[in-house]
């Protein structure tokens, strides 16, 4: 089994449209990535500014999530944010966690 994986999509967006893409982005979760085969969270992160959202999602591997964009339903969500903005997403591997 391949060791889980950190999805991180950084998403640059006009302030005025940043609510818009974090419905999107609730409702492409809500309805398509969570039910995904791998999955095991998603956060998201909006900045102050409005300017970017930050979608975090951890699976249990990179095949997870490559089989998840390979999905149509799923593809169609990252077709509607490109819409919206300009998405730099990659996967990444937890090197360190500090708590207190």
């Amino acid at each position: 089994m391949s060791d889980p994986v950190t999805f991180v999509n950084v998403i640059d967006v006009d302030p005025s449209r940043q609510q818009e893409v974090i419905d999107l982005l609730t409702e492409g979760t809500e309805k398509v990535v969570s039910r995904r085969p791998g999955f095991v969270s998603v956060t998201l992160l909006a900045s102050l500014d409005r300017t970017r959202v930050v979608n975090v999602a951890r699976w249990r591997s990179a095949d997870d999530v490559r089989a998840t964009q390979a999905d149509p339903e799923a593809a169609e969500y990252a077709r509607r944010t490109a819409t919206l903005a300009q998405a730099s997403p990659g996967l990444y591997t937890v090197v360190g966690e500090f708590t207190p």
